[in-house]
């Protein structure tokens, strides 16, 4: 059953001089109870915004959203704070209150109405689960920019709201708490009772997390899908460049009617697809779909073979980035550090890249 459902928001600025921003235009989706919904998108794209209004802490210029059926643009100011208090929201920046580590964890508990004898113990428990035990009495604003951070996990997660709204969450986190912040978002995907609306600009993230996946781009929704439609089948060049389809060629399509096969031409390059479509396209193909070898592949399922000059080579750490010239285009490969020196590759070698006929997205 739809939980939530956001109908045609939009959202502007004003500026000193009257005129205006639009920050976001024509939103339209819905969300299941017990979905984890995700949002996706650069800097600046009204993520933020986006979550801010729905969770009651500015109001759109105009629109509709439903929870349960009842439209909370159009609440009460005392019925907005009762909703409010079924929603966590939790910021890219942990913020934490100038009193100790314990009331800043029960905080969020007693605003709900809850007593000391009914909370002491849900408190106590997280604050061992986030490892701040000791640490109580602290002032929260005392500790270290790692131990603030977990106060402020603690403090969104102590309680059980129906709904959890996560701007960006792990974006400043260090590596133990983002496992921690994984935990705690694993343990409420498990509870079908529970409803997550998160935001972040790691595709990696949305694909672990995200039952579905909005694309947010200035302001608009570009495409909506479960993760495997969202990165397998893109469907403009904003999508599949920020989900990971680098090379991005233009070209014209025609259907091999005899092999079923797509053949694109792309100025002096021929591309094999299996997608079948004709026309004017734009091919992605992802870095990691490139194979790399120093003599013509023998492997016969790969359809689509170039020789090429490495013009570059970045390195990564584990991996490499390789920029490879064939022909008339460029592609730029991935490769581990242990087969870039394996096959002793150097800038100026020739080499034979090769890549599947599926592996080939058409836009």
């Amino acid at each position: 059953m739809n939980l939530l459902k956001v109908s045609n928001l939009y959202k502007e600025y004003y500026k000193e001089d009257k005129s205006s921003i639009n920050v976001l235009s024509g939103i339209n989706f819905s969300i299941n109870k017990g979905e984890c919904f995700v949002i996706i998108g650069p800097n600046g794209s009204g993520k933020t915004t986006l979550l801010r209004i729905l969770g009651l802490l500015e109001p759109p210029t105009k629109g509709q959203i439903l929870y349960y059926n009842e439209d909370l643009c159009n609440i009460s100011r005392y019925k907005k704070v009762q909703y409010r208090r079924k929603f966590s929201f939790v910021r890219q920046k942990p913020i934490v209150r100038n009193t100790s580590v314990f009331n800043n964890i029960a905080y969020g508990l007693r605003v709900r109405g809850m007593k000391w004898e009914e909370y002491i113990n849900d408190v106590n428990d997280i604050i061992k689960l986030v490892d701040l035990k000791g640490l109580e009495k602290k002032n929260a604003r005392s500790l270290s920019g790692g131990e603030m951070q977990r106060v402020a996990i603690a403090m969104n997660f102590v309680f059980s709201p129906d709904l959890y709204l996560l701007d960006e969450v792990s974006a400043n986190l260090d590596p133990m708490n983002v496992k921690l912040l994984d935990d705690f978002i694993t343990k409420i995907k498990q509870d079908k009772e529970k409803t997550i609306i998160m935001s972040t600009h790691d595709p990696l993230e949305a694909i672990k997390f995200g039952d579905r996946i909005a694309v947010l781009n200035n302001g608009q929704i570009t495409q909506l899908g479960t993760p495997n439609e969202i990165f397998t089948a893109p469907k403009d060049e904003f999508t599949a460049l920020f989900v990971g389809y680098e090379n991005i060629l233009s070209g014209t399509a025609e259907m091999d009617l005899k092999s079923g096969l797509t053949i694109i031409k792309i100025n002096n390059l021929t591309i094999v697809a299996s997608e079948q479509v004709e026309g004017e396209v734009k091919v992605c193909i992802r870095p990691e779909s490139i194979g790399i070898s120093k003599n013509p592949p023998s492997n016969v399922s790969y359809r689509n073979n170039f020789k090429g000059n490495i013009e570059d080579i970045r390195d990564l750490g584990n991996t490499c980035h390789l920029i490879i010239n064939c022909q008339s285009e460029r592609f730029l490969a991935t490769i581990t550090k242990l087969s870039l020196n394996n096959l002793e590759l150097a800038i100026n070698s020739e080499i034979f890249i090769n890549f599947k006929a599926t592996d080939v997205k058409i836009l």
